[in-house]
């Protein structure tokens, strides 16, 4: 069978429950029975966790995945979304014998061309990630893309890839097969239920309530796609998705559109193409996507908007050009149905910050048949083992901001977010859409000077500096971009001189009250039971030791800590410590947008100061990860000494309506001393030299300390524990699962972008985690993790764009360790 747009699929495919009765409690409840549903119930029974209830509010896959187009790939841009969809990609090969149910997998391969030089490298970038997790690739040849595609004209192609394992597979008839599997295991399947709100007593969620009465569990996971926010909603749950209207059309029959041909991905023109039933279908991820309110969708399954033949006609020409027997041919059928998207264009997975034992798997912009395998083998793991068993640092729910749920933004992001998929991944990309929502107090003064801003979680930071008075905007490379040159201007004069960084959207809380003490205590891995106005860098770990947040811990008080995390983690950090601090003596305050912070970074940090502020600013006067309230411009702020450069630096804390005024009063002074503003890739550069690790990059939740290279921060003895000490306990810290190094190209010219392959003696034994230029080495320069066995006087090289570099490996960070440092 090879039959899209199918609306006969359903439970009854395997077994007719309509009738029996809801069980009053389950251990788990899943909402929504559509792949992703399917699948994760799948994997929980196969995991011995068999007592699941499926709930469905119309048929199984009658929300998105029934007008699906069933792409499957082995291949994304990324190490950790490839394993993902490598295991979707291998499970689909077997699925129909599992489940004895006809899901079409058809193994035809796909090819993606480019059309611009960065294309290129940026497929170029992706072979290098499929070659090392083991995915056939294939780079073709002028005959060889004629050979493998002879409707398609070669005109304007400058590259062509071909992964030979791809292909595709009905998407609704998939979904059965997971349900079936699942059914099979034990688990329950009810159709025409749907959940009208989460049930929810204090912290805890209690069950859901059906159109058919209550059902009480111990946790229930989301997956009913573009309802997922409404319904997360009901219980306080922000999950940040909207819809979009999502198009493909189906040409009528074509000669020679055979099952054989690949699945053709013309990224370039925003368009792809598969063969189904003797013809092609045409599908679309145009760049200006037409967002629409759940409230427009019918709820009633297999919701449809009318065709749009004005708006896809742009896509339509382009793919009639490259596939003239397109125009030959005409179309026999427009589907045009619901999709759901986020604001930054990846999936939204994990338990939920707001409530424990709540767990989401939405918004997959339009990849949701790629990874639901892969996703729901995950899932099924951290929901059982209660943390996540690979790197979901770039799917976590926890990951949004509370106002990226808002509606108004979401909707101008989602114009955006649809194209997203296909549209370039440059390095440092930013989102064009729902920008200048949240600004720190300094923006205004940092667009005065020229700041070229990016955003992260939603908020407005400055990236680098043109000149002031200007605008400058971002152009991207998968090289050197434009604006390289500025960067390393902010980065010479934060190692020379003095430089301001407005690090205002670092994500700020107070812990305070009796129990303070023992809920930081709990939460971090270092001790901070420490004098007064001490700062600690330390880790915070989930139950098996992996890494969920790292930061700051700095005692202000007896019963008062002021905690810094990176802006990304803002949600994730209130929730973590939020949950330690339940039914204790102790109050967790956000203070991040009431608390300014500005860096005052480089050699001339000190004069800088005491020319703004009556303080002794001496070594004796403030030591190094020490903390106090300055006396400075017009007003005070608390002023702690630490820095993520790797020289003398201090971080100021002015109250928000201080902030402009401590600002002007530095930016004044410091002009005969040659101050520069710096921006976020100049602190990035710096830290990558000093060797100083990225949250979300070089740590995350399934790397523990000591494979990180961060055992100092690591205190076993201290009273209490910490979360996660049992697991860390049972590790050796002389056998850790990876060794962190740190890596330099020799050749001056190339820069990292991420994941690249590391080499010893001719053999993989790694990759690169994060990396960027090193302006002061004058090459690029990064931190990788390796196996823990290799030669590390071996010859290492490091790939890139399909090219081997020499490289250096260290131990020890690259730049000079005489400046200061903040982790170790």
């Amino acid at each position: 069978m090879d039959r899209l747009v199918d609306r006969s699929i359903s439970a009854k495919a395997f077994t007719d429950t309509s009738h029996d009765p809801l069980p009053a409690r389950v251990r788990t409840v899943v909402v929504g029975g559509g792949i992703i549903g399917a699948s994760i119930a799948y994997h929980l029974a196969a995991a011995g966790e068999s007592d699941i209830l499926v709930l469905e509010s119309n048929v199984l896959g009658s929300g998105t995945s029934w007008h699906a187009a069933g792409l499957v790939t082995g291949a994304r841009g990324s190490t950790t979304m490839t394993k993902l969809a490598k295991y979707g990609l291998e499970f689909y090969g077997r699925l129909e014998e599992m489940s004895d149910v006809d899901v079409s997998f058809q193994r035809s391969g796909s090819l993606s061309v480019a059309r611009t030089p960065g294309r290129v490298d940026e497929i170029l970038y992706a072979k290098d990630v499929a070659d090392q997790q083991g995915v056939r690739t294939e780079w073709l040849t002028d005959e060889r893309f004629k050979e493998v595609w002879p409707l398609a004209s070669h005109e304007g192609v400058l590259g062509a890839l071909l992964l030979p394992d791809d292909g595709h597979i009905n998407p609704g008839h998939a979904t059965i097969a997971f349900a079936k599997l699942a059914y099979e295991l034990g688990a329950q399947i009810r159709e025409d239920v749907p959940v009208e709100r989460i049930l929810r007593e204090g912290q805890r969620m209690v069950g859901v309530l059906t159109s058919q009465g209550t059902v009480h569990c111990e946790r229930v996971i989301l997956a009913c796609g573009l309802w997922t926010r409404e319904l997360a909603a009901t219980a306080g749950v922000n999950v940040p998705l909207y819809a979009a209207e999502h198009v493909h059309v189906r040409s009528k029959p074509i000669n020679g559109a055979v099952p054989s041909l690949p699945v053709f991905r013309d990224l370039d023109s925003s368009y792809y193409l598969r063969h189904e039933a003797g013809r092609l279908l045409v599908g679309a991820f145009e760049p200006d996507g037409l967002p629409r309110p759940v409230e427009d969708i019918p709820a009633n399954g297999f919701a449809e908007f009318e065709p749009d033949w004005n708006h896809f006609a742009p896509i339509r020409a382009k793919a009639e050009v490259t596939i003239p027997t397109l125009r030959e041919a005409g179309y026999d059928r427009f589907l045009n149905a619901p999709e759901s998207f986020t604001p930054d264009a990846n999936f939204a997975i994990g338990e939920t910050s707001e409530i424990p034992n709540l767990y989401v798997a939405a918004g997959f912009n339009s990849q949701g048949i790629i990874y639901a395998p892969g996703v729901g083998k995950e899932l099924a793991d951290w929901v059982i083992s209660g943390t996540p068993g690979f790197d979901s640092s770039t799917v976590d729910v926890q990951r949004f901001s509370k106002h990226q749920n808002n509606r108004s933004y979401l909707q101008a992001r989602t114009k955006e977010g649809l194209g997203r998929l296909y549209a370039m991944h440059w390095p440092s990309l930013q989102m064009e859409t729902a920008r200048n929502v949240r600004r720190t107090p300094l923006h205004s003064r940092l667009a005065e000077l020229g700041a070229c801003f990016g955003e992260v979680n939603g908020g407005e930071r400055a990236n680098w500096y043109g000149e002031a008075g200007t605008t400058p905007s971002y152009d991207y490379s998968y090289g050197r971009p434009t604006w390289f040159d500025r960067v390393a201007a902010e980065h010479k004069a934060a190692r020379e001189g003095v430089v301001l960084f407005d690090l205002s959207p670092f994500a700020k809380f107070e812990v305070a009250g009796p129990d303070a003490l023992a809920v930081c205590q709990k939460a971090t891995t270092a001790n901070v039971d420490v004098q007064l106005d001490k700062a600690v860098y330390t880790l915070f770990l989930n139950d098996a030791a992996g890494i969920e947040l790292d930061g700051t811990v700095t005692r202000l008080g007896t019963n008062r800590f002021l905690v810094v995390t990176p802006s990304f983690t803002q949600q994730k950090t209130l929730a973590y410590l939020q949950r330690l601090a339940e039914g204790k003596a102790a109050a967790v305050f956000d203070c991040t947008a009431g608390l300014a912070t500005i860096g005052v970074m480089g050699p001339k940090s000190r004069e800088l100061l005491s020319r703004v502020s009556p303080e002794n600013w001496s070594d004796e006067a403030q030591e190094y990860t020490h903390g106090r309230m300055v006396e400075i411009a017009d007003g005070y702020a608390y002023s702690l000494r630490v820095s993520f450069i790797g020289e003398l630096g201090y971080e100021l804390y002015p109250s928000a309506d201080l902030a402009v005024n401590v600002f002007d009063a530095l930016w004044k002074a410091g002009q005969d001393l040659g101050i520069k503003m710096a921006g976020y890739h100049a602190l990035d550069s710096l830290r990558s030299e000093k060797g100083f690790r990225h949250l979300g990059h070089d740590i995350g939740p399934i790397d523990d300390p000591y494979s990180s290279g961060l055992r100092f921060t690591v205190a076993l003895d201290k009273p209490g524990g910490f979360v996660g000490r049992d697991a860390l306990l049972k590790l050796d810290p002389a056998a850790p699962e990876h060794r962190t190094v740190y890596v330099a190209l020799e050749d001056p010219e190339p820069v990292f972008v991420h994941d690249e392959t590391v080499y010893c003696n001719g053999v993989p034994v790694g990759r690169m985690t994060s990396g960027s230029y090193g302006h002061t080495l004058g090459r690029a320069v990064g931190l990788a993790a390796i196996a823990p066995e290799t030669d590390l006087s071996g010859d290492f090289e490091v790939q890139c764009k399909g090219r081997n570099y020499a490289a250096t490996v260290s131990r020890r960070p690259f730049y000079d360790p005489k400046g200061e440092r903040l982790r170790g």
